[in-house]
Order: C-alpha cells, then sequence, then structure tokens
C-alpha cells in the first residue's frame, strides 16, 4: 500500500505527542513494506528544515529520520489555524498532487490547518481513516475546555462556544459552519479511532451513533529497553515532566508543589520546548529559585528513554483532559508509576491500574500533599511501581492499523 498520513506540524519544527504517533505509524509501515508519506503544515517560514521544493506552492520536500515528508507552507493555507475550511489557494495543486502520487488509503492525526488537504482527499474519493487525537472537530479550542479553565460538555450547535467561550473569529454563524464540517467529516469517514475510552465516550456523546474504534498508541518497548543503563548510580528520589512547556500542561503547579516541600530531597527533570516566552520566563524563574529543579530543553527520543529509566515517578499536572498520554505508557514501559490529574484518559488509566495516584487539576495544596505522601512512604513508592504494566507496542498499533487500511480499501473497490 501508499499511504498518506496527515497531521497539522510535524519535526523538526514540532515534537510532540501527535508528531512522535505518526512517526512510530509511518516507520512500522515501512518496515511491513508500505510506501510512506508524511504531509504536514511549515509553521515558520523562517526556519530551516533542509530538503527541496515541492511540487506543491511553497511547500519542501524531506526526509525525517527515513520518513518523507512534504510541508507546506502556513501562508498557503486558510488564515485560522482553527478552521475546517478548504482553502482555494491550494485546491487544484493539491489535486494534481494526490493524483500524480497515487495514495491508497490516507490516514490523518490532525485536521488543524488541513482542511484544504482533507478536501482534495475528500473529492479524489480516497479512503480517509481519522485518529481522534484530541477533540478539534467539536471544540475550536481543541480541548473542550473554555475560557475560564471548566470543563465543557460539548458546542450545543454552537450556543455553549459563544457563551462560554465568546471569539471576534467564530461568531454563530460561522460556528456552525465549522461544527457542520466538523461531523461531516467525521461521518464520511472510512474509520474514526479513538486512543482512548475517555475519547471514544465524549466523541460518542457529542455525535450520537457515530462509530469508533478503540487502539491505544503504542511505545517502543525494544528502544526503551535499550537506553536502560547498565549501572544504577545513587541518586535522591527524582520526579518527571516530559512534555510540550505551554500552560496548559501544568508545569507551574508542579513547582509550586514542589517548592512547598523544601525539606524533602527530591529532584525534578523537566524536559520539554517552550512556545511562549512569557511563560518561559515564569518557569526559569521558579527554577532559579528551587536547586531541586532541572531544566533539560527539548530531548531526542533515545535521550527521552533513557530520562524514564532514571525517574521515581512521571508527573503529569495537565489541566486540561488528555486524550492519551504517550509518555505516561513510556513511563510505564520503564517501570515508572505517574502522578496525574483528574482529567481525561490518563486519570481513568491511573485509577484503573493503581499505577500511581490521580490528584486534582490545578490544586496546588493536592499536589503538595501527594508528593509528600509518595515521598515519605517507601511502602507507597514499591506498591505503585508493582502495579506498573507494559503497555501496547508500536507493532501492536501498527498491526490494528493495517487492517483498518485493508478493510477501508476494500470498501472502496467494492463500491
Amino acid at each position: 500500500m501508499h499511504i498518506l498520513f496527515v497531521l497539522h506540524q510535524f519535526f523538526p519544527e514540532f515534537s510532540g505527542g501527535t508528531e512522535r504517533v505518526t512517526l512510530n505509524l509511518a516507520r512500522m509501515a515501512q518496515r511491513a513494506g508500505h510506501r510512506v508519506q508524511v504531509l504536514a503544515c511549515r509553521v515558520d517560514p523562517q526556519r530551516p528544515v533542509g530538503g527541496v521544493p515541492a511540487a506543491l506552492p511553497g511547500a519542501v520536500d524531506s526526509v525525517f529520520d527515513g520518513v518523507p515528508v512534504t510541508l507546506l507552507d502556513r501562508r498557503t493555507l486558510p488564515e485560522i489555524d482553527s478552521a475546517l475550511a478548504d482553502g482555494p489557494t491550494l485546491a487544484a495543486p493539491l489535486d494534481a498532487w494526490l493524483a500524480e502520487h497515487r495514495f491508497d488509503v490516507v490516514h490523518a492525526l490532525h485536521p488543524m490547518r488541513m482542511g484544504s488537504v482533507l478536501a482534495a482527499v475528500q473529492r479524489a474519493g480516497l479512503p480517509l481513516l481519522l485518529t481522534l487525537t484530541d477533540y478539534f472537530a467539536p471544540c475550536f479550542r481543541i480541548n473542550l475546555v473554555d475560557v475560564q479553565g471548566q470543563p465543557c460538555e460539548g458546542p450545543e450547535g454552537g450556543r455553549a462556544c459563544t457563551t462560554r467561550c465568546a471569539s471576534s473569529s467564530w461568531p454563530m454563524a460561522a460556528l456552525q459552519t465549522r461544527l457542520a464540517q466538523g461531523e461531516a467529516l467525521l461521518r464520511q469517514a472510512s474509520a474514526c479511532i479513538a486512543p482512548s475510552a475517555h475519547v471514544a465516550r465524549r466523541y460518542q456523546e457529542i455525535y450520537p451513533g457515530l462509530a469508533v474504534e478503540q487502539i491505544p498508541h503504542g511505545v517502543d518497548l525494544l528502544a526503551i529497553a535499550a537506553a536502560r543503563p547498565t549501572d544504577a548510580a545513587a541518586r535522591p528520589l527524582t520526579l518527571g515532566f516530559v512534555g510540550a512547556l505551554i500552560p496548559p500542561k501544568g508545569l507551574h503547579v508542579l513547582l509550586a508543589a514542589l517548592r512547598a516541600l523544601p525539606e524533602l530531597p527530591l529532584r525534578l527533570q523537566v524536559a520539554g520546548h517552550f512556545h511562549d516566552e512569557a511563560y518561559a520566563q515564569q518557569i526559569r524563574q521558579a527554577a532559579q529559585q528551587d536547586a531541586r529543579v532541572q531544566l533539560l530543553g527539548g530531548l531526542a527520543a533515545p535521550e527521552v528513554h533513557a530520562l524514564m529509566h532514571g525517574l521515581d515517578l512521571l508527573c503529569l499536572p495537565s489541566l486540561v483532559p488528555e486524550s492519551f498520554s504517550l509518555v505516561v505508557h513510556e513511563a510505564a514501559a520503564a517501570g515508572v508509576p505517574a502522578l496525574v490529574s483528574d482529567l481525561g484518559a490518563p486519570a481513568e488509566a491511573i485509577g484503573r491500574s493503581g499505577a500511581g495516584a490521580v490528584v486534582p487539576a490545578g490544586a496546588v495544596d493536592a499536589w503538595t500533599q501527594a508528593l509528600r505522601d509518595w515521598a515519605t512512604q517507601p511502602e507507597r513508592q514499591t506498591a505503585w511501581r508493582r502495579a506498573v504494566r507494559l503497555p501496547m507496542r508500536i507493532e501492536e498499533e501498527a498491526f490494528l492499523y493495517e487492517s483498518l487500511y485493508r478493510s477501508a480499501l476494500s470498501a472502496v473497490s467494492e463500491a
């Protein structure tokens, strides 16, 4: 098969969970003998990415970790990131590009900025699979959390959006059009796949009758095992935070909780890129005030895997409902339990397994107490570690997706 993976952004400019899942699936498909191509968006045109000009206006062709990548110029796509509309600029070039490459199936892992691409895929009649990595279709704010930070049950035809998240970019008429486009995209797809029961349930509550498959994101167990150090040096109890350094991920909550425990011999290692200068200044100032905090910057996958083996507890203080959390599962592959906020899929997973604990999101006092309890009770540390279970492997995830690709291709052939 010739498989096209579509998402809003990609390496080397971005390296978040969705980008890593896409890279894993593309590489697994290559190992299985398939041809693959990633089509994403280059957000900063000044950032060097290498490669050569592509056949699409303003785009660049390159290769990342052995995977062919085409990066569209952000300026050629619809102006509003959260739009699902088809921009006229690329319509004809995209139609020609898809016809030239003769893809068999298209797998979209995030539709942000890519409305033009998905419209072209539909015009071409190609099988389209959607992985629901967050709540972009029903929520222009992406996470079903309103401007006050409160969970939202759904758009209610746009009424909840205008009441709780008023935006000059999204008056009621435009919202209703966007919601209709999102629902049409979901219901016309060959398959919709959620990475967790939490995401599947939320989509089916908002879109009654929508068929949603469930396939967890896999982790590279072999790579994580290979990163285990041969000798374990003595060290203090070590907390870890891995992810984008942006306010919704809640690192500031964790830092405040740690600051309230100056008497404990703990260490916090933070890995991730800043995407907001004001927040970067806030975090750097907090880290400078506590010598136990180490800001490691963005790490490549092998470095993240090595980091996991040096942790005693992963912390995920997210202020928005995570749809999965790849880092929680990578930590589990290294035998590390997790302390997570009570929002989304990680809370459900840790609540079921007992390999950690669930703490109210944003509640510094509760996070402080949870860290104190864990750090001062060795029996709790042992119990949590014993409860950790191996997550799904990327090979298993890829196998399940391949079966869906073949089913979707057969359905189109028979139509």
